[in-house]
């Protein structure tokens, strides 16, 4: 090989060698800076989802979820608007594409500084709200008074003696209310009593034309009376705690049926009551949802908290005169046999009171009891 030709060799063995180098040093620079912009959209994320704003709502973490899983749990959908049980005792925050509703926000406004709904913990989609409610309470104990848990949809929302509640997604109000501390009343048996009464309180707010209309059906149902017979519009379930004997706490467990058409409706349960909406009953395109959790909010303060509530008498004059049915004959389902009478009223302690024809006098406190509303 010439000299001439060595040295070209070496010319264009360095001239690659320079290019080679070029390129790894494009390459670090590339991957540095991805590293970068990576590191910065995580602080970024972080700081956003550490922010304590009064609009915001729990997210928990993947640790939260409970040991124990249903088999809608087990086979939820994986999305960002999947449950998992919320930690109470940490701001609340949301994740990126599951923000708050802003009718919930609004509420949260105006609620602020109320014994109850003064802290909303909101869900697209749970099973049921009643245990996250409870999981509340079991964390931070008596400063859980006056929580309240909403979801836009249950997947296994339940009511009286485990029957299933169905509601479509973004039409009823579906929630929990956490009564303890100086919220509880007196006596364990007017929780229920309560509930009710705020729940026909917050409908005749928002409804106002339909305040005739609107009644309870013993034990927890709210219906309406209808020309063709009564229907639901809405369930009461409440879980009492005690400890030692004691009332402890209570999760009001209360779903309305708001915006739901006639084809969004459940079918009608085995001798029970067909169900209906606010909507379909007061003839309107669509009831206010956040109003209507609003009033129901300020009528549970109004009537639980220490410096309003009512006495246990004045509840419970009250929850009885609401309660449609009574006069009619009903039929009880006891444990061996089918007992038959006429409604006649309510204990103070919830019982139902039926006079058999012999003219005995019985108290039904629980089990399923069928109205024959044609003898009313």
């Amino acid at each position: 090989m010439s000299g001439e030709d060595s040295g070209t060799a070496l010319d264009s063995a360095l001239q690659a060698q320079c290019e080679n180098d070029k390129r790894n040093s494009a390459r670090a620079f590339i991957n540095i800076n991805a590293r970068s912009f990576y590191t910065i959209a995580q602080e970024i994320t972080s700081k956003l989802n550490q922010a304590d704003t009064p609009q915001s709502i729990a997210e928990p973490e993947e640790g939260d979820m409970p040991n124990r899983k249903t088999p809608q749990q087990a086979g939820a959908r994986k999305l960002s608007t999947e449950w998992r049980a919320a930690p109470a005792d940490r701001p609340i925050s949301y994740r990126a594409g599951c923000a708050p509703p802003t009718w919930i926000a609004r509420a949260r406004a105006a609620l602020r500084g109320r014994a109850i709904g003064h802290d909303i913990v909101f869900y697209h989609s749970v099973p049921s709200t009643m245990p996250i409610a409870r999981q509340i309470i079991d964390r931070r104990g008596g400063a859980a008074a006056g929580a309240v848990v909403i979801a836009d949809e249950q997947t296994a929302g339940r009511g009286r003696l485990q029957r299933h509640w169905d509601a479509m997604a973004g039409r009823g109000l579906l929630g929990s209310y956490v009564l303890c501390a100086d919220l509880l009343p007196e006596q364990p048996s007017l929780t229920v009593m309560l509930a009710g009464l705020a729940v026909l309180k917050a409908i005749h707010q928002c409804c106002p034309q339909l305040e005739h209309r609107i009644h309870l059906k013993w034990p927890n149902d709210v219906i309406a009376l209808e020309p063709d017979g009564p229907v639901k519009l809405a369930g009461i379930l409440v879980e009492s705690i005690f400890h030692k004997g004691t009332l402890s706490g209570a999760v009001l467990g209360i779903g309305i049926n708001v915006n739901q058409r006639e084809d969004e409706l459940p079918s009608t349960r085995a001798a029970g009551l067909p169900p209906s909406s606010l909507t379909i009953v007061a003839n309107q395109a669509s009831i206010d949802r956040e109003a209507l959790l609003v009033a129901l909010c300020q009528a549970l303060d109004h009537l639980c908290a220490p410096h309003s509530r009512p006495p246990a008498e004045a509840v419970h004059a009250r929850w009885q005169c609401a309660l449609a049915g009574l006069g009619a004959v009903v039929t009880a389902q006891s444990e061996d046999r089918p007992i038959s009478g006429r409604a006649v009223g309510a204990s103070r302690h919830g019982a139902l009171l039926v006079r058999r024809a012999s003219g005995e006098m019985l108290e039904i406190h629980s089990g399923d009891v069928t109205f024959d509303w044609n003898t009313t």
